[in-house]
């Protein structure tokens, strides 16, 4: 379903002809090159891939239930890892950013002791 025909509120929740839309949105703009993602029941939900006009991957997600939730990655053109995050419930948990010859040039981990932490805790609570 091309994105430009799905509707949106203030609460994310994705509609096509005033339905809950369930499928797969994509884009293709001139220049930018082709995006889709995957909505379930109004909400981004399940895997997300951006292209370089060349057809090369430049960027790959999951969500669950309009966040982030597990691996994202992004590249560069030629197909080397830019980085990769992981998300749980759509709080950062980790990330690595690698160089274009593939060095760590940043590292990020979740503190136990942080706002973040404990945001988490409560999300992984309600979602049983």
């Amino acid at each position: 379903m091309p994105d430009e025909l799905l509707n949106y509120n203030e609460e994310l929740t994705y509609t096509y002809r005033g339905e809950r839309f369930t499928g797969i949105g994509y884009a293709d703009v001139r220049g930018h090159g082709l995006s889709e993602i995957s909505y379930v029941d109004g909400a981004q939900d399940g895997p997300a891939r951006d292209w370089y006009p060349s057809g090369q991957l430049k960027y790959e997600a999951n969500y669950r239930q309009n966040a982030r939730h597990g691996a994202t990655r992004q590249y560069r053109e030629d197909g080397s890892l830019v980085s990769v995050a992981i998300y749980d419930h759509g709080v950062l948990v980790r990330s690595v950013t690698f160089d274009i010859g593939g060095k760590i040039i940043d590292y990020y981990e979740i503190s136990e002791n942080g706002p973040n932490f404990a945001q988490l805790q409560r999300l992984r609570e309600k979602d049983g």
